[in-house]
């Protein structure tokens, strides 16, 4: 583990696992949470309207009572009476209860209340009424706990309620627990795919979403691409080693038989063979150093005119059977952006490759501004992938795209393949 590893678990602590598993503890968790405040909510508004609802129906009662009140003191001229067994008529301030005394005045026409949520609350009812002539006060008092508009018991009501919420979150857990599931569960097959590097293609149900099962294409034509550029590194680095092995050997060989014979013709003919096979050796190892930085050679080369001169052809044919005959034609004029050495090595490893299939016949070589050909009366490709066809063709192609160029081959319509390169740019 690095410094930095370790400080940060020393900062912030061992990370946290994002596994399905716990994203759907969380999510569950949540709307629970959501759920139950969103109940609470619910129910404490439920609970509040009943009681609005209370008071205002004792406000109705209590004020039902005026016109028994004032028909009452008719009969009877009495401070007090017991109108209900719950109201109470005051015909003078004064005889009203002391913890009432120290609240006056009450607003006339109106109901005040005192203490309602406490077990001594009280609601006042403060009017006046002619008797005789005279303008007398009269107040009406009735508890707030006297008379109950709803259920018998409250605690009941509460119970049941609390009942219907838990209910109700239960099954929402299990809904979110349910749907979460039938939802995820493509995803942990793919994930339990992924893990077990089974190879193959990876395949959803047919339930999944949608974006899902384009994620498995494009995962698929990752794993295909991946496969057919690990195989091309490998044939890379195989052609590589072999256009590198081959003047490392001559080279060497020449070097041990100079040591052998001291005739000065002998001794210049290995030095050129020597030199010969260093240029080469040197030549490939730009051309592979390019491909390797894969730089965009086609913006910073300038044409040059070719010419048949600048086409090592001798060197093409070495292998060449001797029924098989090796032809040039280079447009007038043409101008092409590969250098010459790079030319020479894409020509070289199109014209091996026919030759490799062609027993008899002949191979053209076609050679213009915006495009090159290499034409055979071999074998054809035979339904063979095309970079099995040949190791060169994959340092072709690398090329090509370097400099801007498409390169295919294809089937002949009558006997063999053709090499195309196209400009593109």
């Amino acid at each position: 583990m690095s410094r930095w590893s370790k400080l940060r678990l020393q900062l912030f602590g061992q990370p946290k696992v994002h596994n399905i598993s716990q994203v759907k503890k969380r999510l569950i968790v949540t709307f629970a949470k959501i759920a139950l405040s969103t109940s609470f909510v619910v129910f404490f508004a439920f609970s509040l309207r009943l009681i609005l609802g209370e008071d205002y129906q004792l406000e109705v009662h209590l004020k039902s009572f005026e016109n028994i009140a004032t028909k009452h003191y008719e009969l009877e001229q009495v401070p007090t009476a017991q109108l209900s067994q719950s109201v109470t008529a005051y015909f003078d301030e004064k005889y009203l209860p002391e913890y009432l005394q120290k609240e006056l005045p009450f607003q006339e026409n109106k109901v005040t209340q005192y203490r309602t949520y406490s077990k001594q609350g009280m609601m006042i009812y403060h009017v006046q009424f002619d008797f005789q002539g005279v303008r007398l006060p009269l107040y009406l008092t009735i508890g707030t706990r006297s008379i109950d508009f709803g259920d018998d018991s409250w605690d009941t009501l509460m119970g049941i309620s609390m009942l219907l919420i838990i209910f109700l979150v239960v099954v929402l857990n299990f809904s979110v627990k349910r749907t979460f599931d039938e939802l995820m569960a493509p995803v942990a097959e793919l994930s339990k795919q992924l893990n077990s590097g089974v190879k193959g293609d990876f395949t959803v149900s047919e339930q999944g979403v949608d974006e899902l099962k384009q994620l498995t294409r494009e995962l698929n034509h990752y794993q295909k691409m991946r496969d057919r550029v690990a195989k091309q590194e490998m044939m890379f680095a195989k052609y590589a080693s072999h256009e590198l092995k081959t003047p490392i050997a001559i080279v060497l060989g020449a070097a041990n038989l100079q040591a052998m014979k001291d005739d000065p013709e002998f001794q210049t003919k290995q030095r050129e063979r020597i030199l010969t096979a260093a240029g080469n050796m040197h030549a490939t190892v730009e051309v592979l150093l390019n491909i390797v930085k894969q730089e965009d050679a086609n913006l910073n080369q300038e044409p040059w005119l070719i010419q048949t001169s600048d086409i090592a052809l001798a060197d093409f044919s070495k292998k060449r059977p001797e029924a098989v005959a090796l032809n040039l034609n280079i447009a007038k004029f043409s101008q092409l952006n590969f250098p010459p050495v790079v030319l020479n090595m894409i020509l070289k490893n199109l014209v091996q490759n026919s030759i490799r299939f062609t027993v008899e016949g002949e191979i053209s070589i076609s050679i213009a501004s915006n495009e090159i050909t290499v034409c055979d009366s071999g074998t054809g490709l035979c339904g063979t992938n095309e970079t099995e066809h040949g190791l060169g063709l994959l340092i072709v192609r690398r090329l090509c795209i370097t400099y801007g160029w498409k390169f295919e081959i294809e089937d002949n319509e009558h006997q063999g393949c053709t090499a195309r390169l196209s400009r593109t740019l």
